[in-house]
């Protein structure tokens, strides 16, 4: 089905169900397409409808399911999928039954009845494609991790040319320190271009851009035509200061891809790099005509306009208007926010790793929560989550100006949590500059910050705004910044840089973080 297919065809089965509200098969292809289409929350709704005409059809109950997880719903998906396993139904579809439940499961970091779960699927269908993946990311959370570079190991001896067997395990390898083994599977490996690029992705991490773009190159001679690797081969030659030619690259992308806005925020970037705002500020205006929310593009203009000393940045990104802090109150059931923040720091300590971040997050020296965290079963996170919508809605509620404004007008009646997420950060530890491209609002809520923080002179643990991820030579980078305090909840726009600065202190700083975006239809 071509890109140009799913509307038409989702308008199709809603005719057939229209002229016959039993259709069964066009119900299940309109789950599909919904699903292909990324709007869960319809295809959830039909799974539903589809449930109410025949409550034994197994196969909808596992789609319910799964959307379920996907819309970071694993208390609703682990009902669902008990419901189903009381249905009558094959061994296949009861091992894919016990594979959800244990991932909606391990979404409530009930590791231990996951890997249950995944035994019991694992008897009943040991080729479940991914299965020892899902058991291996519950032995994380469990902090067995020996048994999970082993159940990798596994994983990849029965499918070598398997990429997310790859990629799990050697970020783990990465976040454990093992040097020795770290990236040894690629070399064991099948040339194929997907692996190829899952190691240059590494290396290009690891600042070895020389080695990463001939990885690229290599995979690009097997697929000439792999977009991916041809935007992994651009980072590489970001890296290594060879702006002109990254430029050229993504000029011929652009030339047969058209208007998609990643690509010209992607040109933007090297544009703003070469020291050419006017470029940079030209091809984002460009992008934005296209997609008028897109957050990578406005990050691009912002910076441009900076970069040329235009006013217009300021209306924005409005340092001074939409960023906004709130001192929130103790939840119910608490006397003071000083109690609930220890109870929780206590809490999240249980849930943080005890390696280091992930390959691809913004944090240095320290650790960040594996999976969402807010409306999966984490009772004082809930607690909290109550408080930081009161906070939201505030904030939402304070947002005027133009209608056309590109954050204002996105201003609805009600919110999504895109992500959620803890934070954890140790002695030097620190977040680079960074955006939330998929976000509409971001967020920073404190639970434990040093006493380092205290100093207003070197603002240890700070937050700042502003400051780009790669140096454009600004005058004064930093156009704004905030002190952290314990119960305190600072809000702004996802497209607006933010990092914050290191501190000296054994305590640790420990934050909730989430992104928002608007309820569709609201």
């Amino acid at each position: 089905m071509s890109q140009q297919e799913p509307a038409p065809a989702i308008a199709a089965c809603r005719a057939r169900i229209a002229a016959d509200p039993t259709a069964v098969a066009a119900r299940n292809e309109l789950v599909d397409l919904l699903r292909g289409a990324g709007r869960l929350e319809d295809a959830q709704m039909e799974c539903r409808a589809l449930i109410a005409l025949q409550p034994d059809h197994v196969g909808a109950r596992i789609a319910l399911g799964g959307l379920l997880i996907d819309l970071q719903r694993p208390v609703e998906a682990e009902a669902q999928l008990r419901e189903a396993l009381a249905c009558p139904a094959p061994a296949s579809a009861k091992a894919a039954i016990h594979t959800l439940l244990g991932l909606a499961q391990r979404r409530q970091r009930r590791d231990a009845e996951a890997l249950d779960n995944y035994d019991l699927a694992h008897g009943l269908d040991p080729g479940l494609p991914e299965l020892e993946i899902h058991r291996a990311e519950a032995l994380q959370n469990l902090r067995r991790y020996d048994e999970a570079i082993l159940t990798y190991r596994q994983a990849l001896a029965r499918e070598p040319r398997d990429p997310a067997a790859h990629r799990y395990y050697n970020d783990l390898l990465y976040r454990l320190g093992r040097k020795d083994d770290f990236l040894k599977s690629y070399d064991l490996a099948p040339r194929t271009p997907d692996l190829l690029m899952g190691k240059a992705y590494f290396l290009n991490h690891e600042s070895r851009f020389a080695e990463a773009y001939a990885t690229y190159g290599e995979a690009l001679t097997r697929d000439p035509g792999n977009v991916a690797a041809m935007l992994g081969a651009v980072e590489s030659l970001r890296g290594m200061k060879r702006y002109d030619e990254a430029a050229a690259a993504l000029g011929l992308l652009l030339k047969r891809s058209g208007d998609e806005p990643h690509l010209i925020a992607r040109a933007a970037e090297v544009a703003l790099l070469q020291r050419d705002p006017r470029m940079a500020a030209t091809l984002c205006e460009r992008g934005l005509r296209a997609a008028p929310h897109d957050q990578s593009c406005l990050v691009g203009l912002s910076l441009a306009w900076r970069m040329l000393d235009d006013a217009r940045d300021e209306a924005l990104s409005g340092y001074d208007r939409y960023i906004r802090a709130f001192d929130l109150k103790a939840p119910e059931g608490f006397s003071s926010m000083a109690d609930f923040n220890a109870e929780l720091s206590a809490y999240l300590d249980r849930l943080h790793p005890d390696t280091r971040e992930y390959v691809n997050q913004s944090l240095r020296g320290g650790t960040q929560t594996p999976d969402h965290i807010f409306g999966v079963g984490h009772e004082l996170v809930d607690r909290l989550e109550r408080r930081i919508a009161e906070a939201v809605e505030d904030y939402i509620a304070g947002l005027e100006g133009d209608a056309a404004h590109p954050f204002v007008s996105r201003r609805a009646r009600s919110f999504l949590y895109r992500g959620s997420w803890s934070s954890q950060l140790k002695a030097q530890g620190f977040h680079v500059n960074h955006v939330h491209p998929q976000g509409w609002i971001s967020s920073c809520y404190y639970v434990a910050v040093p006493d380092a923080a205290k100093d207003t002179q070197t603002r240890q643990g700070w937050i700042k705004f502003g400051e780009p991820g790669f140096d454009v030579g600004l005058s004064n980078p930093i156009r704004r910044m905030i002190q952290p305090e314990p119960g305190r909840l600072v809000l702004f726009p996802s497209f607006m840089w933010h990092g914050t600065v290191p501190f000296t202190d054994d305590a640790k700083r420990t934050t909730i973080a989430f992104d928002v975006i608007p309820q569709p239809g609201l």
